[in-house]
């Protein structure tokens, strides 16, 4: 055993003396591999090595590759096409990190998602780990228009539930990860206009801005409070409950705005319901299960979105009431997702895509240094009619 032991040391020792030499089958293996490594996987072409093949400065390649031709100056056009030949030939590819440092530019547009922090969406998991549906209006609404003016859309969750959402947008725009800014879910008394101006950082509000003198495009939500109520009440339905936005959001206040100018031109008092304490689809479905289990039922509901108002088929449906023969359910949004998961909803399309589309469009101008009026615009809502509203079973006047 010990001869076969020393032998055993005896070879590593002769293997370890072969590596720091630098001889050696393993060695020269491992040399071997990291030669292909490098050949396969080459370094970027430079600004330098297009200059050098063509014999011109670099500078005069970084002008014609990024489009910075001075007239009367610089190369002609011969030489500008060797250079773009070259580079083509070249495989040259920017960096973009370097183009962005040197231009002060990221070509990037950020979209503030500000996380519900209330107590009733971080308690409910469809609210806490879910986009609701606006969102997805109106991140395909940005990203189409954005690319056209070839800018980025980037998502920045503006903080979380532990963390205050105001201290993380102001990061991100003292940073300059960005260009611009699209802020949304504007609360009536929102600091985010005022903390931007300060930063200097250009904007776009997507909704109702609480701030004048700022570019704000959105849903005429006065509109949507109004409407759902004299519909419903042109249907024939005295007895109506409302299912408000908090009254905290501008979008909130303005429909609350409308349902009362409804509520006093229909003289329809107390047999017209105002809740604004019930969100999602399992709030809305808990409320309405309690109401349902009171005197003198309503034969209509309106609820916040789409996502509510299943909320509402299920304690509908639960209590053995149809719709819409029993009691109408009508919404707002039109999310596309889902009108595959509800066709039958009568809405009020807030036109999401739109009002997105169009505030890209804005800050896209704003950035290219046009002249952009500083004013709100509304877009008022479209009536789609569909099998979820009727006319109640008794048309008696109360």
């Amino acid at each position: 055993m010990g001869g076969k032991l020393r032998k055993v040391i005896g070879f590593r020792r002769q293997t370890r003396q072969l590596k720091r030499a630098g001889g050696g089958e393993t060695d020269f293996g491992e040399r071997s591999r990291s030669k292909q490594m490098i050949n396969d996987n080459p370094s970027p072409v430079r600004l330098e090595d297009i200059a050098s093949r063509v014999g011109v400065s670099r500078s005069e390649v970084s002008r014609v590759l990024n489009g910075r031709i001075r007239e009367g100056k610089g190369v002609g056009p011969a030489t500008r096409d060797r250079i773009l030949t070259a580079a083509r030939e070249m495989n040259y590819r920017p960096h973009r990190a370097a183009q962005s440092l040197a231009r002060g530019r990221t070509d990037t547009v950020a979209l503030m998602m500000v996380v519900d922090r209330t107590p009733q969406a971080i308690q409910s998991a469809e609210a806490y780990h879910e986009l609701t549906p606006h969102y997805h209006e109106i991140i395909g609404g940005l990203t189409y228009t954005l690319n056209q003016y070839g800018l980025h859309l980037l998502l920045a969750q503006c903080g979380t539930p532990d963390t205050d959402p105001l201290m993380a947008m102001d990061q991100i725009a003292r940073s300059r990860t960005c260009d611009g800014m699209i802020i949304t879910d504007m609360l009536v008394n929102d600091p985010r206009p005022g903390i931007l101006d300060e930063a200097g950082m250009s904007y776009v509000v997507r909704g109702s801005s609480p701030t004048p003198g700022t570019v704000a495009v959105g849903s005429d939500n006065v509109a949507v409070g109004y409407q759902a109520i004299t519909y419903l009440y042109g249907l024939g339905h005295r007895r109506i409950l409302f299912y408000n936005i908090g009254r905290d959001m501008m979008a909130g206040e303005r429909r609350y705005e409308g349902f009362c100018k409804a509520r006093d031109e229909t003289a329809l008092g107390k047999s017209l319901e105002y809740r604004d304490d019930a969100h999602y689809e399992n709030g809305i479905y808990t409320s309405l299960l309690e109401r349902l289990d009171q005197p003198e039922i309503p034969t209509a509901i309106f609820t916040e979105d789409e996502i509510g108002a299943l909320g509402a088929e299920r304690a509908l449906k639960e209590a053995g009431l149809r719709v819409p023969e029993d009691v109408s359910v009508m919404t707002c949004l039109n999310a596309r997702f889902m009108r595959m998961v509800a066709p039958h909803l009568t809405v009020l399309n807030v036109r999401q895509v739109e009002v997105a589309s169009e505030a890209g469009h804005k800050l896209a101008r704003m950035l290219r240094g046009e002249i952009v009026e500083r004013c709100q615009t509304f877009m008022p809502p479209i009536l789609e009619e569909r099998h979820s509203t009727g006319p109640p079973l008794s048309r008696q006047i109360w």
